[in-house]
């Protein structure tokens, strides 16, 4: 006979019918099409098979059995099972049964169980039961997987085998058989046994050379002996292959199972992420989605904002990062990963990333301490071959993550990428909706310039983008803010209870935008967070969201704008955005339409032309002497020069001040001043500990007295070494000035003259300074700069040179006249105008001009004509009234 496995090279030659079917259980698979073809010869060659129909028919089943695997399996497995428990004592004949019955059972439980009934079959008055050795299972290795016979199993799994079963562990495992004598009650402590026991015997399972597990039988009659055990010889050869067979097809079944479950999970997350397109919701339910198919302990969505990572949704707890957190490439590994484009799997626990990423939780909570990072499973996300950000998984629930978490993530990562195109596809269709409906309410905003048409078209146009239910605007009115329109409404009835209550919440708004939602109407904790006037409001209406926002220009505030609706979440980003442009320019053109309201050139020309009759109908005489005032009024104001003075606040600016430093690290042994003391330049403030300059300006000098003596010498009898003599003194000489030099930097000497302004400097004595550290400040009183501020439209008259008169608050009878030096080329904002600083030095020989006080001053800017001077600032602003209105 020979048998051959499909799909395999070459074929495998069997010596019996007892070794084929071992190799056809040894060969089985999940599917059954790794069944080894069974060829029965023409002629059969052992005398087992050629002299027993049974065995030959059993054979022919199992060929059978390969050809239909699925007609024939079920009807197998009750026969074979049967047949084997009805066996007849052992036999080589009986033994292709019980093969092809542990062919036909599928899992290790029934194989363990047929094999079990076998041996009491063949023992008479016995038990067996089967156990398994896990070698990956450190808490429970020993479990017994099957029994038969009249005993039941009190502990299934055994943390360490008992005293008999301990010396199957050895290098060369040999069955042990043990009298009643040898046993002790705690020996088989893991069974519930009724009877005597008069032996146990322990017969160890081998596969790969390796023990696998053991077969325990026990007897109630009559003693084992080593000839009973070596009739199981062969069924033993046929226990290991059986039993590990079938863990490989329950591995098989498992792995099948979970690729189902994975496959059922990727669909159901395709299917969840693709029911909405609203961004916000697609990022929100990624990380609880992902977090459901892999059990870890936080899921994070990192995504591109510009040129660098934000974390915009979790799941989990991770105390090393917190929503909104941005990252850059080498800040840490996740923008590293999304920098390199490829995905990361780090499974070491002591990686440097992982500990780089755990310093930033707190090590003092315990929480957080119990929570670090321990590994860390990353994938790009990927859209039209542009990585838009990052999925990452950290602490995998029961182990590290491995290369299969790293391909079924990397397959939830496709999955996510495409929903978050679709749903940012949709966000921008949404945004350029709402341009174009923007753009198109703000044509018709600016075709017109009556109030009444402005304010209809601010509250009812937005309807078709934006989802509120009211719409209401009040405009400013002396400080107080008065409902104007409301959508739906061409005008505003009287009495109206809908608009008394809109004047009821318009009265309570202040001047900054407020979005107030409620919830749950029955949720008194929600009521409580909310104003009182804006619950009795949404109580009275039945709204539960209101938005306002001020409609505010540089001139102050013109009116407020109101939206209000049933639904708490009526407005999202985009419609904010929408809403805080509209209210711009709707600022711009209700306050165009004020001031186009408030033109006074007709109520301007109608005062002259009565002014022109009243003329004409005086006497000559009169209207002489008018023209002649008049001409004389013109012509002192066109040529009566007048001086003209430009005046603004005065402050006088900080001085000079000098800090003195130490020029090398040094204790400080003496102090000289003392805060306030007035002190002249180059006068000794401290002095340093010199001790060691000393000694280096000492040695200096003897080292050059020497040379000098040695050079004379040499020049005293002409020795050619003279002039390196005379090289090497030159070189000591220097040495001995830098030396002086160093000591004389020991003395710590104010370069100004001046004021000591360190407080507290006595008590500088003893202490260290470092080199460059501060020793005291001095102040410079004897000059001083006083900045005049000059309005932005008299900026254009200040010139350098020009003459100032300054008065300041400390020294009301006292004023100081000087040129200016410097005017400001930048301007600075004060009081709510633009001005330019004219800088004007003065002398402080006395030192009471002191930083920082204020005062008035006027800049002499020449004479100018009467009328110049007179009408500058009115004609100024007549003419850019007028320009506002009608320039280009």
């Amino acid at each position: 006979m020979a048998a051959r496995k499909s799909g395999l090279h070459g074929s495998v030659k069997l010596n019996d019918g007892v070794t084929a079917l071992q190799v056809a259980l040894h060969f089985q698979r999940a599917d059954l099409a790794f069944l080894l073809d069974v060829e029965i010869q023409s002629s059969l060659q052992f005398p087992a098979f050629r002299n027993n129909f049974t065995s030959y028919k059993t054979l022919v089943n199992l060929h059978l059995l390969r050809i239909h695997p699925e007609s024939c399996l079920r009807q197998e497995v009750a026969r074979r099972t049967t047949l084997c428990c009805q066996m007849t004592p052992y036999s080589k004949d009986s033994l292709p049964d019980l093969a092809a019955s542990l062919l036909a059972a599928a899992d290790s439980p029934a194989r363990a169980t047929l094999l079990a009934s076998a041996v009491v079959q063949l023992i008479p008055d016995s038990a067996c039961i089967v156990h398994r050795m896990f070698s990956g299972r450190p808490s429970s290795p020993w479990t017994a997987i099957g029994k038969a016979g009249d005993i039941s199993v009190r502990q299934i799994a055994q943390a360490t085998p008992s005293r008999l079963l301990a010396p199957l562990l050895s290098q060369a495992p040999q069955p042990h058989i043990y009298p009643a004598s040898d046993i002790r009650r705690e020996d088989y402590a893991h069974l519930n046994v009724s009877r005597s026991i008069v032996s146990i015997a322990y017969l160890p399972l081998l596969g790969k050379n390796q023990i696998v597990g053991a077969i325990e039988i026990l007897t109630f009659s009559s003693e084992l002996r080593p000839q009973n055990i070596e009739k199981l010889s062969p069924l033993l050869e046929l226990a290991s292959p059986a039993l590990l067979s079938a863990e490989d097809f329950e591995q098989q079944r498992q792995n099948l199972l979970d690729s189902v479950h994975r496959m059922t999970q990727l669909y159901d997350l395709e299917k969840s992420l693709n029911a909405t397109l609203d961004l916000d919701a697609v990022i929100a339910l990624i990380p609880v989605k992902v977090g459901a198919m892999i059990a870890c302990q936080a899921v994070h969505l990192w995504l591109f904002d510009g040129g660098t990572l934000r974390l915009v949704s979790s799941r989990g707890y991770d105390p090393t990062v917190h929503s909104g957190m941005m990252q850059q490439p080498g800040e840490g590994y996740v923008a590293d990963m999304a920098e390199e484009g490829e995905p990361l799997l780090i499974a070491d626990s002591d990686d440097q990333r992982l500990h780089q990423r755990n310093s930033h939780a707190d090590q003092n909570n315990p929480r957080d301490s119990n929570s670090l990072i321990t590994g860390a499973l990353l994938v790009p996300l990927l859209q039209d071959e542009s990585e838009v950000g990052v999925l990452e998984a950290i602490n995998k629930d029961g182990g590290p993550f491995d290369e299969d978490d790293l391909f079924f993530m990397s397959t939830i990562a496709e999955t996510v990428s495409s929903a978050l195109k679709n749903a940012s596809l949709m966000f921008a269709e949404r945004k350029l909706e709402i341009l174009e409906a923007l753009v198109r309410v703000s044509s018709e905003i600016t075709s017109t310039l009556r109030l009444d048409r402005l304010l209809q078209i601010i509250v009812n146009s937005p309807q078709n983008v934006l989802p509120f239910e009211l719409c209401a605007i009040a405009l400013d009115n002396r400080g107080r803010l008065q409902l104007k329109a409301v959508s739906g409404m061409s005008s505003l009835p009287f009495g109206d209870a809908r608009v008394e209550q809109l004047h009821e919440l318009i009265r309570w708004l202040s001047s900054y935008a407020q979005h107030l939602r409620q919830r749950s109407q029955s949720a008194d904790d929600t009521q409580e967070e909310l104003p009182p006037e804006v619950v009795s409001h949404f109580e009275a209406t039945g709204y539960r969201a209101l938005y306002s926002l001020p409609l505010v220009d540089d001139q102050g505030r013109v009116g407020l704008l109101l939206y209000e609706s049933s639904d708490p979440d009526f407005l999202d980003l985009p419609h904010t955005e929408m809403i805080k442009i509209l209210a711009g320019q709707a600022t711009v053109a209700i306050r165009n339409t004020l001031l186009y309201r408030e033109a006074p050139l007709i109520s301007l020309l109608e005062p002259l032309v009565q002014r022109k009759r009243a003329l004409l109908r005086t006497n000559r005489s009169r209207r002489l002497g008018l023209i002649g005032g008049i001409i004389a009024t013109a012509f002192f104001l066109a040529f009566c020069p007048l001086p003209m003075r430009i005046s603004g606040d005065a402050i006088v600016a900080p001085q000079h001040i000098v800090t003195i430093a130490a020029p090398v690290d040094g204790n400080v042994t003496q102090v000289f001043a003392h805060e306030g003391q007035r002190v002249a330049s180059g006068e000794a403030l401290g002095a340093m500990n010199d001790w060691q300059w000393r000694t280096d300006l000492a040695s200096s000098e003897a080292r050059y007295q020497e040379a000098m003596l040695v050079m004379q010498a040499d020049l005293a009898h002409g020795a050619p070494q003279a002039g390196a003599d005379r090289s090497q003194t030159e070189y000591l000489r220097s040495e001995v000035a830098r030396a002086r030099a160093r000591l004389e930097s020991a003395q710590l000497r104010s370069p100004i003259t001046g004021i000591v302004i360190t407080p507290a400097l006595q008590n500088a004595a003893g202490g260290h300074l470092d080199a460059g550290a501060p020793f005291a400040q001095v102040l410079d009183l004897s000059s001083a700069v006083v900045n005049i501020a000059v309005p932005q439209r008299d900026a254009a008259l200040v010139l350098s040179g020009q003459s100032a008169a300054i008065k300041l608050d400390s020294y009301p009878q006292r004023s100081w006249h000087s040129s200016i030096a410097i005017i400001s080329p930048e301007a600075q904002h004060a009081d709510g105008d633009e001005t330019f600083a004219a800088r004007v030095p003065l002398p402080n020989a006395d030192g009471i001009l002191r930083s920082g006080m204020t005062g008035r001053a006027k800049i002499f800017i020449g004479f100018r004509p009467a009328g110049y001077v007179l009408f500058r600032r009115p004609a100024l602003w007549i003419w850019q009234t007028l320009w506002y209105w009608i320039g280009w």
